[in-house]
């Protein structure tokens, strides 16, 4: 991207960055969860149906927060099948299909993105995974924005070398991804959380 982007957008970038971090670590284990529910039979066909399943939806809404040296907040809308608006403190802007619609002083620049730059959001593990390249463990329960979701630690070999925190809810669909890590030496914790799922009212409209 051209560094006016960078310098006018620094957030919704480290938003489309997130799986580009240098290294993971261990996500710090949460307080004392729910009752435990019965331990899913096959907890890596779970969570991988549940990534599959949400990778087909046609909107949803996803609330990032990140903590860290500078702490960040972002709200990404999603609309089927490439429309995204990005939302921070400086404000919304929208990428349609492979253009970044700017705006900038009352004006609408379109600039264009490498394609697929936000696919990560589409997917939060990569679609073709099997199950035997993932190491899953299923946690019990919590309660996320007062649904019951399951909760499981995911390891991939790239995707999530050394883990996440993945919640499930009851309809089979991820409500909250959380990472640990760094990036350019300096540590973060990362937390998205989805909602609105097939919310027919959502809309990304050209700016």
């Amino acid at each position: 991207m051209s560094s006016p982007l960078v310098r006018l957008f620094p957030a919704a970038l480290l938003v489309m960055l997130l799986g580009a971090c240098e290294r993971s670590a261990e996500p710090a284990t949460p307080g004392p969860s729910l009752a435990a529910t019965v331990p899913a039979a096959d907890p890596a066909g779970e969570v991988l149906a549940a990534s599959r399943r949400f990778g087909q939806l046609r909107s949803f809404q996803a609330h990032m927060q990140m903590q860290g040296p500078r702490p960040l907040e972002a709200r990404m809308d999603f609309v089927a099948p490439d429309r995204y608006r990005l939302t921070t403190g400086e404000g919304a802007q929208t990428i349609i299909g492979d253009t970044f619609f700017l705006q900038r002083d009352g004006e609408v620049r379109q600039v264009p993105v490498p394609p697929g730059l936000l696919a990560q959001w589409r997917n939060p593990l990569p679609p073709d995974l099997a199950p035997a390249q993932l190491q899953v463990e299923a946690l019990g329960s919590d309660r996320i924005d007062g649904q019951v979701a399951r909760r499981f630690r995911v390891r991939h070999a790239t995707a999530a070398p050394d883990g996440m925190l993945y919640w499930i809810n009851a309809q089979g669909l991820p409500v909250r991804i959380r990472r640990q890590g760094q990036t350019q030496g300096q540590a973060f914790d990362i937390t998205v959380s989805y909602a609105r799922f097939d919310d027919p009212t959502l809309r990304v409209d050209l700016p």
